[in-house]
């Protein structure tokens, strides 16, 4: 049993350019240029600073209460959410 707050995010915490390329490598297409921050911020506002700065939280309570993730890391888990999308 877990009780009180636990940070819910990917083991391996990656940057906006990462995640793109891991993105359009999963895709079979080029990641060229991440996006750029102004139109970021033109599309979600304050809440382009969450992508933009980001937090690089780690999950480590649930790592020490023994949790395993299915896809320990984001091409694995890109890859399996569009192979069962398509």
């Amino acid at each position: 049993n877990a009780s009180g707050p636990f940070n819910l995010t990917a083991p391996v915490p990656l940057t906006n350019r990462e995640f793109g390329q891991v993105l359009g490598k999963v895709m079979k297409r080029p990641s060229l240029l991440p996006v750029p921050a102004f139109a970021l911020r033109l599309l979600f506002g304050e809440m382009a600073t969450i992508l933009l700065d980001g937090q690089r939280a780690i999950p480590h309570r649930l790592q020490s209460l023994g949790f395993t993730f299915q896809y320990d890391t984001a091409e694995a888990a890109l890859t399996n959410l569009l192979r069962s999308n398509s």
